[in-house]
């Protein structure tokens, strides 16, 4: 029984989260902060990536840290937090080869994006990079009132697409919320992970796109051979 489906997180799985903030506070800081503060970039980048805390702190926390920390002064919390909202999307880019990865992929598999996170933030990037050709469905905890690691927002899919779960694969970056919330309701969690793996929770990981298609081919080479 090979693999019918693949579903996706967003952050950090697809998109490069942390080159994206990067980009986008790079052109904040050239807007906001430098014309009034000697404090540098690297500086900036640095200390709202730490508060940050890989996006599970939102945004006017942050930027009230940032100001009172940096000690900057001519500067809202409102006005960074409305570039934030109006401007990420545009400064945002996926890793590379994940266009490709998805054109491929989507001749042989159903694909379907799951991300926690707020509608127009998720929907402003998804949008930006067109990735609404690939996905059916698209699930954003806001819409849905549901968040990973529910299992009931794991299952909407498969109901969507009459498929068992152990034909689908998740692949996140997330150990809790997506690999260990896609294998409690009977997926294979793919952790996508830039950095080493000591005790994964996941049997499976990718680092970069390139080595998808070989663990695909040997997942599929299991399943044939338990059947």
């Amino acid at each position: 029984m090979t693999i019918s489906a693949v579903l996706f997180d967003l952050d950090g799985t697809l998109l490069d989260r942390v080159t994206s903030l990067r980009r986008f506070l790079a052109v904040q800081h050239a807007k906001r902060i430098a014309p009034r503060s000697t404090c540098p970039l690297d500086l900036y980048q640095h200390l709202f990536l730490e508060l940050d805390q890989n996006g599970h702190v939102w945004k006017d926390i942050v930027y009230h840290h940032l100001i009172v920390h940096l000690q900057l002064e001519g500067v809202t919390v409102s006005v960074l937090l409305h570039d934030y909202i109006s401007e990420f999307a545009k400064t945002s880019v996926l890793f590379p080869e994940t266009r490709h990865m998805l054109e491929q992929l989507r001749v042989s598999c159903r694909l379907g994006l799951i991300t926690n996170g707020r509608s127009d933030l998720q929907r402003a990037v998804i949008n930006h990079h067109q990735l609404q050709t690939f996905f059916d469905p698209i699930l954003i905890s806001e819409e849905v009132g549901l968040s990973k690691p529910n299992p009931e927002l794991f299952l909407r899919p498969l109901i969507h697409w009459e498929l068992a779960p152990e034909n689908v694969l998740f692949i996140g970056d997330h150990p809790l919320h997506d690999i260990k919330g896609a294998e409690a309701v009977g997926m294979t969690g793919i952790l996508k992970t830039d950095h080493p793996v000591v005790a994964s929770p996941s049997s499976y990981t990718v680092n970069d796109w390139s080595e998808f298609e070989p663990l695909l081919i040997q997942l599929n080479l299991e399943r044939r051979s338990r059947s």
